[in-house]
């Protein structure tokens, strides 16, 4: 099986997790081979294709409602699919927090019980997806404590509805050790991409030399670190672009690039769009999707 590549989850500005719907011909990242350590729900709303999830390929029909577990390598649904008018709805998020809330509510216990299914991943055969689907669809435009709210309803129609396992496995080629020193080497990249951080100064803080860093992060991730802060950079400027009107020339800097065409190359090699381009297209997208 290819290797999968570890993907950085970056929720926007004052939020814990992330929600985020696109439409084609907007797609705004890759089908990458890839895994991460957050819950994640896919929602088609309509179409069939195949999953591709684990060591497993699976079909999908009228639609698709997944809950998949940490570390579970997986394609974005548009590999695979099959139909015309690919749009989806996903949401990801830090499985662990909820998990300590229920040591102190005890109404999330059903939803602990749900999430500890959800490590094998699963997926709602039943019409009952759609209905999901529809509260899932809400989220768009909330707040980020409605959002909030809203997953915790999510959460709970999913306890209530029969699933069917994906038997897809975790991730397994990162120890425990290794899984927490590459989260380490993450955080420090998300509180330092606006500088001018370097592999040297990353290696020291986890206590490394220089050359067993940057094997230790390849192999366990399958980039190098300049690939990781560049996708982390590129990923902070989508946000802004997305969630603000500041300049792309301001975007541009205050993500940690120090030059203006250079930014402006990057952006185009992993976006597949101009950063003006990108901007456009999901305003446009919206228009059309929601009013």
């Amino acid at each position: 099986m290819k290797k999968a590549s570890f993907e950085k989850i970056i929720p926007s500005e004052g939020s814990s997790f992330k929600v985020f719907y696109f439409k084609a011909p907007f797609l705004p990242y890759e089908g990458s081979w890839h895994f991460h350590p957050e819950y994640e729900i896919v929602y088609l709303p309509s179409g069939k294709g195949r999953r591709f999830i684990g060591t497993k390929i699976s079909q999908f029909a009228d639609g698709d409602l997944v809950l998949l577990g940490p570390n579970i390598p997986h394609n974005c649904f548009n590999v695979g699919f099959e139909s015309d008018e690919y749009e989806q709805y996903v949401i990801q998020f830090n499985g662990q927090d909820i998990k300590e809330a229920s040591k102190f509510f005890t109404e999330f216990n059903t939803i602990e019980k749900l999430l500890i299914d959800a490590k094998a991943g699963l997926t709602v055969t039943s019409n009952h997806k759609h209905r999901i689907g529809e509260i899932i669809k809400q989220m768009i435009g909330l707040s980020p404590l409605e959002k909030l709210l809203q997953l915790f309803r999510v959460l709970q129609e999913f306890t209530m509805v029969s699933y069917e396992s994906l038997e897809a496995k975790q991730y397994l080629t990162l120890s425990v050790t290794n899984t927490e020193r590459v989260r380490t080497v993450y955080k420090v990249i998300q509180d330092n991409y606006h500088t001018n951080i370097s592999t040297r100064q990353v290696a020291q803080q986890i206590g490394m030399t220089e050359s067993s860093f940057c094997r230790f992060f390849l192999k366990s991730t399958g980039k190098t670190f300049k690939q990781a802060l560049t996708e982390i950079r590129i990923q902070n400027a989508c946000n802004l672009l997305i969630n603000t009107d500041a300049t792309i020339t301001n975007i541009a800097f205050d993500c940690g690039f120090n030059s203006l065409s250079l930014f402006n190359r990057l952006f185009k090699r992993i976006i597949d769009d101009t950063p003006n381009g990108y901007r456009q297209q999901y305003m446009n997208h919206l228009q059309v999707s929601f009013s």
